[in-house]
């Protein structure tokens, strides 16, 4: 029996295989593209949080401009805001404005009627910007403003 001796790798042969290297490249690959995807849905998430709150914020800011002007006795243009009227569906004179917040336009339209004890109902509807597939609905608003 011939024995054939083994012989031992040399140290240039040490090292990874190119099937290995490939394997390595594809799942550094897929995790990075995990990343960009968690990263562009938490972005779209964001706009979207941003623009509710944003829209929240400028329905609060109309109550309040409405109840500064609840105590005024003389009627203006301002104090108009107040008497019952005005549409959610369409524009109304008086009963709508735009307003920009983080350049983005937002309309605000708003209906005023009478309620108990001399007190208004109003709705306040926000209309967002178009912004594609990330716009947020309509959103309307409610609150009683005591005259």
């Amino acid at each position: 029996m011939t024995h054939v001796p083994v012989c031992p790798r040399r140290q240039s042969e040490a090292g990874f295989t190119l099937i290995e290297l490939m394997v390595a490249i594809v799942v550094i690959v897929i995790g990075v593209l995990g990343m960009a995807s968690v990263t562009a849905t938490s972005i779209r998430h964001q706009d979207m949080n941003a623009a509710r709150t944003d829209m929240a914020a400028l329905a609060d800011n109309k109550f309040e401009d409405l109840r500064g002007f609840a105590g005024a006795v003389a009627r203006t243009a301002d104090t108009m805001q107040l008497v019952p009227g005005g549409n959610l569906a369409a524009s109304v004179a008086n009963y709508n404005d735009a307003v920009t917040e983080r350049g983005r336009t937002y309309t605000r339209r708003w209906i005023v009627t009478a309620g108990v004890g001399g007190t208004r109902s109003v709705t306040v509807r926000i209309i967002p910007p178009a912004m594609g597939p990330r716009t947020p609905q309509s959103k309307d608003f409610h609150t009683l403003i005591t005259m």
